[in-house]
């Protein structure tokens, strides 16, 4: 393992293509910015195991314990706009999540 001391600021370039960028440091907190092809997926540690761990549970299920056809898409019903307290109506917001890359 390569071990290294930046500051804020500074960087560390991986290869050709990856540079990982201090922005800021708050007392055991580092603050990385990271930037990286598209193409290369980048994870949390504890976010990548978790997902390795639902792999490996998927690739260990057996057949007969899966659904015979996936469950039907929900219905969710429109939702009533309360007004707010000065008495004009609230404004929407849009709930898209917003893009992963």
């Amino acid at each position: 393992m390569l071990i290294l001391t930046r500051r804020p600021g500074e960087r560390v370039v991986i290869g050709e293509e990856i540079l990982v960028t201090v922005m800021g440091v708050s007392g055991h907190t580092v603050r990385l910015g990271i930037a990286a092809p598209q193409g290369i997926p980048i994870y949390r540690e504890e976010i990548w195991l978790a997902v390795m761990e639902e792999n490996r549970a998927a690739a260990a299920a057996h057949a007969d314990a899966l659904p015979a056809e996936p469950p039907a898409p929900e219905q969710t019903s429109p939702q009533a706009v309360s007004p707010e307290p000065s008495g004009e109506s609230a404004q929407e917001q849009p709930t898209d999540p917003p893009a992963a890359h």
